[in-house]
């Protein structure tokens, strides 16, 4: 298989979510791909419910691995995981609540990427910016793209892994999207006149009110800390764009583990005694705005 696509899906709980993302791949996807799954400790059903697929029709031949996480280390390191596990050209991060609706959606990327040279993250739907890309105006700029998010291992190679500083869950999708973008790349999200690509099944989550409220005070303590200090280390160039990893995945018996990697620790400690006081002056700075506004950071999209 020459070119070939690593479809990597985390899963943890909501087993009818990653049921249904799981059939659908395999109704809709007619692009060349593997898929990689791994579980964050799952509580529910979801370890049984993979394991029943995993040597079943239509399934076996498709899915390259399946890892079982003792513990839930998050999304980023998770997903991270899932770059280790094929030497595709080309990866995307599916969260387990989406669910393919068109079968031309993974050619539709493809061939952005191998069409839009600079392309960084590609995905799906419109934007509130408006600004579309000269080579295809149904191609949107975005910040950033979540949920169903394409990247050429040449991006990878580049910029690095998606940003494990921020928990369980964070803010991961925008910062790759702020790195790619000062990377010199560009961020596409794509929508034309024939229905949406993509739509997510976490409504049928009984617990999603609950789920919903975790996530929304995960993310306000992302930002207004971590995301806000990296925003500021990378613009200004006192942090690397290639981003490494905090937890490095090694094998013990068969089972995936992690260790603290204490350098990436030690080396992010330093930039945030140093920089974190300075902060509050840095973001009111006039280099500061000079730099949002060079980059058309202050444009949501």
């Amino acid at each position: 298989m020459d070119a070939f696509v690593n479809l990597t899906i985390v899963t943890f709980n909501r087993v009818e979510c990653t049921q249904r993302c799981l059939e659908s791949i395999l109704e809709m996807t007619s692009y060349p791909y593997v898929i990689n799954i791994i579980d964050n400790g799952s509580t529910d059903r979801t370890r049984e419910y993979l394991e029943s697929i995993r040597h079943a029709d239509g399934y076996s031949e498709r899915i390259n691995r399946i890892v079982y996480l003792d513990t839930n280390m998050g999304i980023s390191p998770a997903y991270n995981l899932g770059w280790s596990l094929s030497d595709a050209p080309y990866y995307v991060k599916i969260d387990n609540d989406v669910v393919f609706l068109r079968d031309d959606w993974l050619d539709v990327l493809v061939n952005i990427a191998e069409t839009i040279d600079d392309a960084a993250m590609i995905g799906f739907g419109e934007n509130t910016s408006g600004l579309r890309h000269a080579a295809d105006d149904r191609l949107y700029y975005a910040g950033h793209v979540g949920g169903c998010t394409f990247i050429k291992r040449a991006v990878h190679e580049k910029i690095g892994f998606w940003n494990e500083d921020y928990g369980l869950y964070g803010e991961e999708d925008a910062d790759y999207g702020l790195r790619a973008r000062l990377a010199g790349f560009c961020n596409l999200r794509y929508a034309d006149n024939k229905g949406d690509f993509i739509t997510y099944s976490e409504h049928i989550d009984e617990n999603i009110s609950e789920y919903t409220q975790w996530k929304s005070e995960e993310r306000t303590k992302n930002i207004d800390i971590n995301f806000k200090l990296n925003d500021v280390l990378f613009k200004c160039g006192f942090r690397d764009l290639y981003v490494g990893r905090k937890f490095l995945p090694y094998e013990d018996n068969g089972t995936i583990r992690f260790r603290v990697n204490k350098e990436y620790v030690r080396h992010f400690e330093q930039l945030k005694n140093r920089y974190l006081p300075l902060l509050p002056a840095i973001l009111q700075s006039a280099e500061y705005e000079a730099i949002n506004t060079e980059m058309g950071f202050h444009f949501y999209f």
